[in-house]
């Protein structure tokens, strides 16, 4: 069950890996400032900010059959707009906020399905399997956008990432995926967000979360910017940015033999300082191949958050609250995707890259800090 899902949502992932490249180079091409390219991609996190807790209540409650469809079906709109309306900055304000609030829709319910369907003994693994998935779709995500925009032009590559985004809603609409029926409402708690808010355990794993993706949204924000600046086409970024995804890959795969190792969490803040130090150094190189080998660093150290803080928030949940835990998830990811390109795109156009990557670099590095110390203060009150 757990490929024929990521097999199916795969088509649906390369679209939304390739949205944020396509958008900011798009947008460049339309001659955006980087503050008015900030404010669109920062839009594509607007609805999720305000409504990832609701989508996974109502991901409880409903089941997944709706919400899937309209997310699918939701970001191939979005998607399409730039084709039917060509050359106009405010199709791309419009399409991301579309785009978004579809995302949300499927995202939340896919993580939330992906648990449903599995076990304690092999939740892990399936999460691990689900973002291996993410990644091959991270890998062919850039690099089939950035030829199509060289060779093809960027409203047809719209209408490519469109029709891909529309596979798994057309398959569910046809009845030729099977998802589990929705959980019986008298079985639901009615506690407010808040009591998961206050637990020890997810509060750390929120925090961790908005990171990791705070790192991730950055370089899929700000590397495109950096690589037309440094003079790189369209084809040459979305290489890099594939080889980024490729470590995502390998990295994923060694997941659960690391994690019997040193823990989930010891893998995570591992994960936190090696993408730290990537971050420090890109903005050190020009170089097409300097920069290759630095992205493949940076995904080992981003490649194992995602599913690592998906994992540890599912696990951590309150039984038939997990669809709304994983909506805060998100809702904390969003806030941070949604304020990151527009904080540091203003401050980008002032200050210039090294600050931007420099500043992520010390946030990462104190993740991984701060992972440490709850883990110490942790064991401390257990002795107590």
């Amino acid at each position: 069950m757990i490929y024929l899902i990521v097999i199916v949502f795969q088509c649906f992932y390369l679209s939304f890996r390739s949205n944020t490249m396509l958008t900011t180079l798009y947008a460049i091409n339309l001659d955006a400032s980087t503050f008015q390219i900030g404010i669109i991609v920062g839009l594509t996190s607007l609805f999720p900010m305000l409504l990832s807790i609701y989508i996974g209540q109502v991901s409880d409650r409903i089941g997944f059959r709706y919400p899937l469809m309209l997310g699918s079906f939701g970001v191939s709109i979005a998607l399409l707009l730039p084709y039917i309306i060509k050359g106009e900055l405010y199709i791309l304000f419009v399409s991301q906020v579309i785009f978004g609030l579809a995302f949300i829709l499927l995202l939340v319910n896919i993580q939330n399905l992906v648990g449903k369907i599995s076990t304690i003994e092999n939740r892990s693994q399936n999460y691990a399997i689900y973002s291996l998935g993410l990644s091959t779709a991270s890998l062919l995500g850039p690099l089939i956008t950035g030829f199509s925009i060289d060779h093809f032009g960027y409203n047809n590559t719209y209408l490519l990432l469109s029709l891909l985004a529309a596979v798994p809603g057309c398959f569910i609409l046809l009845n030729l995926l099977k998802l589990p029926e929705r959980v019986a409402v008298n079985e639901i708690t009615s506690n407010s967000f808040m009591d998961l808010l206050v637990s020890r355990s997810l509060r750390k794993t929120f925090i961790l979360s908005g990171m990791i993706l705070a790192g991730i949204g950055i370089y899929e924000f700000y590397f495109p910017i950096y690589g037309k600046h440094i003079g790189f086409s369209a084809s040459m970024i979305g290489i890099i940015l594939s080889v980024n995804a490729s470590a995502f890959i390998l990295v994923r795969l060694f997941m659960p033999f690391l994690i019997k190792k040193l823990t989930e969490e010891g893998v995570f803040r591992i994960c936190l300082f090696i993408a730290a130090g990537a971050f420090m150094l890109v903005p050190l190189f020009k170089g097409f191949i300097s920069l290759a080998i630095v992205s493949f660093i940076m995904g080992i150290g981003l490649g194992c958050g995602q599913p690592l803080s998906i994992v540890m928030a599912y696990n951590a949940s309150p039984k038939e609250r997990t669809g709304e835990v994983l909506g805060i998830r998100l809702t904390v990811n969003k806030i941070v995707q949604f304020s990151v390109p527009i904080i540091f795109g203003s401050v980008g156009a002032i200050v210039g890259f090294f600050p931007v990557f420099w500043a992520n670099a010390l946030l990462l590095f104190s993740g991984g800090l701060f992972s440490r110390l709850e883990r110490t203060e942790s064991h401390q009150q257990e002795e107590s």
